[in-house]
């Protein structure tokens, strides 16, 4: 019996990506489904996503986002192509939203976390988002630090937090701030400060 070659990728981002070697189609980073045709499928699917905790030190920069479905503060990140890898996806998102150009080995990965926000940015926007997001840790250098710039059209401000920071800028009791915190309890080394123990 002859065992198919599998192409395996991304294991040093602690997400396997087996891909088939029959699959050629990729699609553009830049297409879109017409508005009405993705919010039918937003009604029955769950999107996959992927997240980046930037942190410096003992700060992780959050970001204030413009757009439904996480109106509120939050890490970078959005959703993945489909064909792409999930550490493919992370390099995609830093440098559009973050301008950072990052090497395989900068991304930890910390984490898959399922969300389910009441809004989202696409009509009926009250039906909600259901997200996985495949999460990872990227530890920034001072001259890296200097240089991000985020997407304004994405991002309304953003600050780079300690733990306390963090605490006054978002609701503990809000389901999403609690996820919020929860992901954070996984960063090092925030959670030297005490977010392990909220």
């Amino acid at each position: 019996m002859s065992l198919e070659k599998s192409n395996l990728s991304d294991l040093s981002s602690g997400i396997p990506h087996y891909r088939e070697s029959e699959r050629t189609y990729q699609v553009n980073v830049d297409a879109r489904l017409p508005t009405e045709v993705f919010s039918q499928a937003l009604d029955h699917i769950v999107i996959a996503c992927v997240d980046l905790v930037f942190t410096y030190q003992q700060q992780v920069l959050l970001a204030k986002r413009r757009t439904y479905p996480q109106k509120s503060w939050w890490v970078i990140g959005g959703r993945m192509i489909a064909g792409e890898s999930p550490l493919a996806a992370a390099q995609r998102k830093a440098e559009q939203e973050a301008a950072l150009i990052l090497t395989d080995d900068r991304c930890q990965y910390i984490g898959t976390y399922s969300t389910c926000f009441a809004q989202r940015q696409q009509a009926p926007q009250e039906r909600g988002l259901h997200s996985l997001n495949i999460t990872y840790q990227v530890r920034l250098t001072a001259p890296e630090k200097a240089a991000l710039q985020l997407d304004t059209e994405e991002y309304d401000c953003w600050q780079w937090c300690t733990y306390p920071d963090v605490l006054r800028l978002v609701n503990p009791t809000k389901a999403l701030n609690q996820a919020l915190l929860n992901l954070l309890s996984r960063v090092s080394p925030l959670n030297n400060e005490g977010l392990a123990r909220s």
